[in-house]
């Protein structure tokens, strides 16, 4: 009709959807029986974990879906549940220590380098993936994302933001407290589209101004540019993954101190300023 009567297509981009299967991958039928009810599944794991679960799947690349509550569940476990447990670490402790964060982007510290770093490298990909219509490609950059903002920033920073020092007096624990509260600030307003609800409630917990909805997409080049040190520190996780995955298949637990650890491919000495943090992080002496 659009283009009958005005001369012009009706859209510019389309997103081709593929088919909703069971289990079994049978096409849904009421006279099967095997139709999934959306309100229980909505009931159960929640409507945001429903959406990312189909925005993550190659359903909106028009392939086929075959729905279970195990791929909804792993949705909760992997993304949902992360999310709010680095939201509620950052609002716990900055509520005992009594410190308003405020908004910075200028911390020293490698890790809080390496985070506000990766924080604009995130924003550029997901922005990249979003302007080509690619919405697994996006939840896929947020996943990787959310995995070093857990699994290494807040582990690795746990003694700062358990110091007994006062935020007044302890700089470095301030720059703690500072670069998680923006780092999450970034975080909301990219995962509005993808998870509206979550993301709302955290933006009203860091007590951001109006709905996250209303704010204008993050703007990646307030944050520093580094691509050499997230590279360097991706591959530094990656060695320490690799070595508790070793110790793990060998049975010996990350309390037992072992000798040394070889870090063999071409390149590794670039890694030897993070050698202390290889160490602790996988209990080796060299």
């Amino acid at each position: 009709l659009s283009t009958l009567l005005k001369g012009q297509p009706s859209y510019k981009n389309v997103i081709c959807l593929g088919l909703i299967l069971d289990e079994q991958g049978h096409k849904m039928s009421k006279r099967i029986g095997n139709v999934v009810e959306p309100i229980p599944v909505l009931d159960e794991h929640g409507a945001d974990a429903l959406r990312w679960y189909l925005m993550s799947a190659n359903i909106v690349r028009g392939g086929d879906l075959r729905i279970s509550d195990h791929g909804i569940d792993d949705v909760v476990r992997r993304v949902l549940l992360p999310i709010w447990n680095a939201y509620s670490f950052f609002t716990l402790y900055a509520n005992v220590d009594g410190h308003r964060a405020e908004f910075r982007t200028d911390a020293g510290g490698l890790l809080d380098r390496y985070l506000l770093a990766k924080t604009r490298a995130m924003i550029e990909a997901v922005t990249e993936r979003m302007d080509a219509y690619d919405l697994p490609g996006a939840t896929q950059e947020i996943q990787g994302f959310i995995d070093a903002l857990n699994n290494w920033y807040i582990r690795r920073s746990r003694d700062r933001f358990w110091s007994k020092s006062s935020v007044t007096d302890d700089a470095d624990k301030r720059d703690a407290y500072d670069t998680l509260y923006t780092v999450l600030s970034y975080l909301v307003r990219a995962l509005a589209p993808l998870l509206p609800l979550v993301s709302e409630e955290i933006s009203r917990g860091l007590q951001h101004p109006g709905s996250v909805h209303l704010e204008d997409w993050p703007d990646a080049s307030a944050l520093p540019d580094d691509p050499r040190l997230v590279e360097q520190m991706d591959r530094v996780r990656e060695v320490c993954s690799t070595a508790l995955s070793l110790r793990e298949e060998k049975r010996l637990r990350v309390r037992l101190p072992l000798a040394s650890l070889v870090v063999a491919y071409e390149g590794a000495d670039s890694l030897e300023p993070y050698f202390d943090l290889v160490r602790d992080e996988v209990n080796v002496k060299e």
